[in-house]
């Protein structure tokens, strides 16, 4: 099935809004086995849209974007009139919208009443995050798409298509997959050499994250899909923390309840990432009771014990700092397991020997204490992600030993 996506809007063409639904799209597309073959990104301007579709033979054509109420949003006209179908307007969504507004305690415009219009015999995709309704409906020979362009209204409809396409094309897929941490992609890849001739029947689509990967298998084919996966299973589960619908906190929590756990951490360069990431899991408090955000001298010092001498011959950033983080909090806390974190987020700070991203860190567990080092790369932000996912990578081996 030939596909195009075609995103609308100035906000995309200035770089303003970076087309993050072209990735999320082609990614689900490419999971049921469709391919997108044209990738196009037009401005709000009634020629524009004539142009792209006098040319474009795909028998999927996706538009995101511009179907709002204002003056400049244009596609769901614009195309529903080059295709020359008949509409109708749907009281059921024009009530919808107005009880939105409602809700928020706004007048409704009559310039939202064309969102309610919609082709005959067309599917129609509600929107419960906005007012812009998408649609589904066919034309010569064609399948068109419209969703709105804000990618959190986009997604919930993107299921939809998806369900749609695999009844549509009777699609009977199977897919699974595992996420993982402390590899880089570039390394998978070099250690899958004919790995993938071995299993023609299988799609395997890697998919990185700051700090974390994820591979996911896709296949008409049960049995093949099986064999996939153990055989990838076998390469790497050194690295596979859970499937795709774990999370590496969530892992991590899960293990320290089971084994009636309680963690800490103190925390440096991450400022409480760890944390963070620690309370997002439900029922979290069963095994986190507190942690430290001690980012000045000054502050290790009084909440953890690090030694003052330390601090002035070997720096902040330091295996010696990272061990007597972990150690103080240990004492301090009497928590099960400690994980310390120290480094240079950048871009400044860097000193002859210790570059940007430089990272040490703590882990006590049954009274020893263990001290770990990495240099991470990318912006300050990145740098303190990918040395959360290191830290909480640490606490997942140390608990599954």
């Amino acid at each position: 099935m030939r596909t195009a996506i075609i995103t609308v809007g100035k906000e995309v063409l200035t770089g303003k809004t970076i087309n993050t639904n072209l990735a999320t799209i082609s990614r689900k597309l490419n999971e049921i086995g469709i391919d997108v073959n044209r990738s196009i990104v037009i401005d709000d301007i009634e020629e524009e849209y004539y142009n792209i579709l006098d040319f474009c033979d795909s028998d999927l054509i996706i538009f995101t974007g511009g179907l709002g109420p204002t003056i400049d949003d244009i596609t769901r006209e614009t195309v529903i009139d080059y295709f020359q179908v008949e509409t109708y307007l749907d009281k059921d969504i024009l009530k919808d919208m107005k009880n939105y507004f409602d809700r928020i305690n706004m007048k409704m415009e009559d310039t939202n009443d064309k969102q309610a219009y919609f082709p005959k015999d067309s599917i129609i995709l509600n929107n419960n995050l906005g007012t812009a309704p998408g649609v589904i409906f066919k034309a010569d020979n064609k399948t068109i798409v419209l969703f709105p362009g804000p990618p959190h209204e986009m997604i919930p409809m993107l299921e939809e298509l998806i369900l749609y396409l695999k009844n549509e094309l009777k699609i009977k897929l199977y897919s699974k997959g595992f996420r993982m941490v402390g590899i880089g992609e570039s390394s998978i890849e070099k250690a899958l050499t004919g790995f993938y001739n071995k299993h023609p029947l299988v799609n395997v689509a890697p998919y990185a994250g700051v700090g974390e990967l994820k591979y996911v298998f896709t296949s008409s084919n049960k049995k093949a899909l099986m064999e996939t996966m153990n055989h990838f299973y076998d390469l790497f589960n050194e690295y596979i923390y859970g499937n795709l619908e774990d999370t590496l906190e969530g892992v991590i929590v899960k293990k320290l309840a089971e084994k009636n756990m309680i963690i800490s951490m103190a925390e440096s360069c991450t400022g409480g990432l760890i944390a963070s990431k620690i309370v997002n899991v439900s029922g979290s408090s069963k095994v986190f009771k507190e942690s430290f955000v001690t980012y000045s001298n000054e502050a290790k010092i009084k909440h953890l014990g690090v030694k003052e001498e330390t601090l002035k011959t070997l720096g902040a950033v330091s295996e010696e700092v990272a061990y007597e983080m972990a150690k103080g909090t240990s004492k301090k806390t009497s928590a099960d397991i400690v994980i310390s974190v120290t480094g240079i987020a950048g871009p400044t700070g860097d000193t002859p020997g210790k570059p940007i991203g430089l990272t040490y860190f703590g882990l006590s567990h049954m009274g020893v204490t263990k001290t770990y080092r990495n240099i991470f790369n990318g912006n300050r932000e990145m740098v303190r992600i990918r040395a959360t996912s290191f830290a909480l990578n640490l606490v997942r081996k140390e608990l599954f030993k």
